[in-house]
């Protein structure tokens, strides 16, 4: 806990106020406080007589920033920290609580992530247990052929409600044309409405 409090103050003090980032060329204005060498001079782009800190609101007397070359050394410094960081919290969540090494069996009974020394534990002993490659690999494979069918059926149906949509616009335009008789009208009807999606079954009704 406190390398991960010193390692948020150093991230503090590394970061510029305007972006909120890591310093980028860090320079010091008159009040002390630190930004990015752009983010100054955007800041006080439209300014000529007096230059506000973006921070304080001191107001600096002229328009000067000095190179902070140290400041940046201590903010790359702080890049690097924190990549390890992260990069050592992920490797913690995919290791044995038990063993400290790393998770690379899959037990396919239990569906479990299993490290080394637990996939010849006496608990897996007679359980099929595959490296984590093989095991994602498989379990995509049946994923995908369990999508499958309900895929090509969703392709279907907006197969069939495309076609009974374009029937519904050009019944419309049967049913407002003048020239078109009331018996046209019932046959287009009737027609229309047999249009059923995949997979629907008639009502009992209908059978009789």
């Amino acid at each position: 806990m406190e390398f991960v409090a010193a390692l948020a103050d150093l991230r503090a003090e590394a970061s510029c106020p305007i972006c909120l980032d890591y310093l980028k060329d860090p320079v010091t204005i008159s009040c002390g406080h630190n930004f990015c060498l752009s983010c100054i001079i955007m800041s006080w782009k439209d300014l000529d007589d007096s230059f506000p800190c973006p921070f304080c609101h001191f107001c600096c007397p002229e328009r000067k920033f000095v190179s902070n070359p140290q400041l940046g050394s201590l903010t790359e410094l702080a890049k690097q920290l924190q990549i390890r960081s992260k990069r050592k919290r992920q490797e913690e969540k995919h290791v044995c609580k038990k063993h400290n090494q790393l998770l690379t069996f899959f037990c396919q009974k239990d569906l479990e992530l299993l490290c080394p020394r637990c996939s010849f534990s006496t608990d897996h002993q007679h359980h099929c247990v595959w490296p984590i490659k093989k095991a994602a690999s498989y379990h995509r494979k049946k994923l995908e052929e369990y999508n499958a069918p309900w895929k090509e059926r969703v392709e279907l149906i907006e197969k069939v409600i495309t076609m009974q949509t374009r029937k519904s616009l050009e019944l419309k335009k049967q049913m407002e044309s003048p020239s078109v008789t009331r018996l046209e009208c019932s046959c287009a009807i009737s027609a229309h409405s047999n249009l059923r999606l995949p997979g629907s079954h008639d009502s009992p009704a209908s059978g009789s």
